[in-house]
C-alpha cells in the first residue's frame, strides 16, 4: 500500500478532530444550560464528530486520482505567518477582547494572503466583526466578554 500526502494529512486531521472533540467535552456550561438543546458544547462536539467522520472517510476510501504536489509551489512563508497570527490571536483574545483581536487577526490574515487594497481590508475586518458582534449580542443573546469595548463604554 502506497501512502501519499493526502492520507497523511487526513490522518493528522483525524487526530486533530479527535483532540478537538475531547476538549469540546471538557467545556463547562451553566447548570441551567445542561439540558438545553443547544449550548456552548453542542456545535464544537458536532464539529469534532464531523471532522473525524470526513477525515476517516478520506483515509478509508481509495483515491480516484492521486495528486502529485510539487514542493516548490507551496507557500510555506504564508502558512507560517498564518499559524503565528492564529497563535497571537489565541493569546490576545481574552486580554484585548473579541472585537479588536478578531479584527486585527482578519487584517493581518488578509495582508499575509496577498491582499494589498487597504480599503477592502478595513471594510472586511472591523465592520464585519462589529456586525457579527451585534448579531451575537442582540439577536442570539450570546455575551462575549470584551475588556476594550467595556473600557471605552460601548458594552456594559
Amino acid at each position: 500500500m502506497k501512502i501519499n500526502s493526502v492520507k497523511i494529512i487526513s490522518l493528522l486531521f483525524f487526530v486533530l478532530s479527535t483532540f478537538y472533540l475531547y476538549t469540546a467535552h471538557q467545556i463547562q456550561v451553566f447548570s441551567f444550560d445542561e439540558n438545553a438543546p443547544f449550548n456552548a458544547k453542542t456545535f464544537p462536539i458536532y464539529l469534532g464528530y464531523a471532522g473525524m467522520f470526513f477525515s476517516g472517510l478520506k483515509l478509508v476510501l481509495p483515491d480516484q486520482k492521486p495528486v502529485e504536489v510539487d514542493a516548490k509551489y507551496l507557500e510555506f512563508k504564508k502558512t507560517i505567518l498564518l499559524v503565528l497570527a492564529v497563535i497571537f490571536y489565541g493569546i490576545t483574545i481574552l486580554k484585548v477582547g473579541f472585537f479588536l483581536s478578531t479584527s486585527l487577526f482578519l487584517v493581518f490574515s488578509y495582508y499575509f494572503l496577498g491582499e494589498r487594497r487597504w480599503k477592502l481590508i478595513l471594510i472586511f475586518s472591523f465592520p464585519f466583526v462589529a456586525i457579527f458582534m451585534y448579531l451575537l449580542h442582540s439577536v442570539l443573546q450570546v455575551y462575549l466578554r470584551d475588556p476594550l469595548l467595556k473600557y471605552i463604554g460601548i458594552m456594559g
